[in-house]
């Protein structure tokens, strides 16, 4: 069943003329509220509490020839995200972000911002983008996945071809489809749906008709109308999880492993394991300090912000009772089993630098620059790090440190135990980015952990 605009047929009285006619007049209203409350439909109340929590992503980015290499002019990207948490972390899809040498972002407010790429994670094409607002800003009410029903009501809001805070609205149109996308990448388990998709939606929410978000809007069926594909929202939070816990954890181990379960269109969040004595297996938390917990998304954003060896009270249920108790911010050293699997060497660079590496293609950096021999991808940037400070981004391939090349895990090594790199407050480095190499400092001197 579509979902449409109420249409309300009205029952008009007849007035006697007095010559066997009569006359159809209209109906009066005695309060203005009264018209008011039916315009406002459970669509109208959806989009009202979902919209100030969208945002529109625009910036420039290489272009590519007819042959599909990339080229040296710029084109106009756009598309959409959602404030998943009030100090401004944003979730888009990473192809909206991805190359972009400044992501503009603008609230529903019409204030703009200069987001910078946090993190992102390609097998689900999703990223992570933080504003630095003044104030907390709206943030989007997740709903779930688990429980689409086929002929659902669904509202599509995006930025398509940069018209903002566009809404459509559709249904469910079919649930679980594996979609190959340009033939490189494959989108599995989308929700597929009627709502109208077009360039410049993707990265923004599919809701419910409550106004929860159930998806991230993410691609469309070329040369088709009426299909489009979007990540559901079970899976673009936990993804958001990952993210978040990479951005924020030192070479530590957590001693909490959580796990979110989701029961008749709910969702709760219980531990799994845990090293900490106040928590046990089964437990199911309910909030952190003030903010209630839901879901691993919740668990991660509430630990933003508090150090290794900290406390922060926790609120549990076990076998049905509340508890109140304090739970412990791991700062132990990894185990000797995982000590012996780590990278020392990638736990440094985290820990100095603010950056998680790992090896990148090294045909694929011959291709842009010959003259290096391979490079190191960025994954993720510490927020406040040296790295971050700099605008290193996720997705950029470090070159080069100092005056030499960091190919592989074992220069820059080498590197960082050279008396060059510990006695430098400033050092230079060296970025792949899209078909460019860049080069700046770190300031390691003023360097702060958050």
């Amino acid at each position: 069943m579509t979902q449409t605009k109420l249409i309300c047929s009205w029952r008009r009285p007849l007035a006697s003329l007095g010559l066997g006619l009569s006359l159809s007049i209209l109906p009066t209203f005695t309060r203005a509220e009264d018209i008011v409350s039916l315009r406002r439909t459970a669509c109208v109340r959806a989009i009202q509490q979902a919209e100030p929590a969208v945002v529109n992503i625009e910036g420039n980015k290489p272009g590519t020839s007819a042959s599909g290499s990339r080229s040296d002019s710029l084109v106009n990207g756009m598309g959409a995200g959602v404030i998943i948490d009030d100090r401004g972390y944003i979730l888009t899809n990473q192809h909206v972000v991805q190359d972009v040498g400044r992501i503009e972002v603008t609230l529903h407010s019409g204030k703009k911002y200069y987001g910078r790429l946090i993190a992102r994670d390609s097998a689900t094409d999703l990223a992570l983008v933080k504003v630095d607002a003044q104030q907390p800003l709206p943030t989007i009410r997740c709903g779930t996945s688990s429980d689409l029903m086929l002929g659902e009501p669904v509202i599509a809001i995006g930025n398509p071809f940069g018209y903002h805070h566009t809404v459509t609205e559709g249904i469910v149109s079919a649930l679980h489809r594996d979609i190959p996308v340009n033939g490189v990448q494959d989108y599995p388990d989308l929700i597929q749906t009627d709502a109208s998709i077009n360039p410049g939606n993707s990265g923004g929410p599919l809701l419910n008709i409550e106004g929860d978000m159930i998806g991230i809007n993410a691609a469309v069926r070329i040369g088709a109308q009426g299909i489009g594909f979007a990540i559901p929202v079970d899976r673009a939070t936990e993804v958001a999880a990952s993210m978040i816990a990479r951005s924020r954890r030192g070479p530590s181990e957590g001693a909490v492993n959580v796990k979110t379960e989701y029961r008749a269109g709910e969702s709760r969040l219980r531990v799994v394991s845990s090293g900490d004595k106040d928590l046990k297996r089964g437990d199911v938390i309910a909030a952190i300090g003030s903010r209630p917990i839901s879901n691993r998304l919740d668990y991660e954003l509430a630990m933003l912000g508090h150090a290794p060896g900290s406390e922060v009270s926790i609120q549990l249920e076990r076998n049905g009772q509340p508890i109140v108790s304090k739970l412990r911010l791991d700062s132990r050293p990894l185990t000797r089993a995982k000590l012996a699997s780590s990278n020392p060497t990638r736990d440094r660079v985290f820990s100095k630098l603010g950056l998680r590496l790992e090896p990148a293609n090294a045909a694929t950096v011959r291709k842009v620059d010959a003259s290096y021999k391979g490079g190191l991808r960025v994954t993720s940037v510490r927020e406040g790090s040296p790295a971050d400070r700099a605008q290193i981004q996720p997705g950029d391939v470090l070159v080069g440190l100092l005056e030499w090349q960091t190919p592989d895990w074992q220069d820059l090594a080498w590197i960082l135990n050279s008396s060059d790199m510990r006695t430098a407050s400033r050092p230079k480095f060296h970025i792949m980015r899209g078909s460019d190499v860049f080069w700046g400092t770190l300031e390691i001197a003023a360097s702060k952990a958050r």
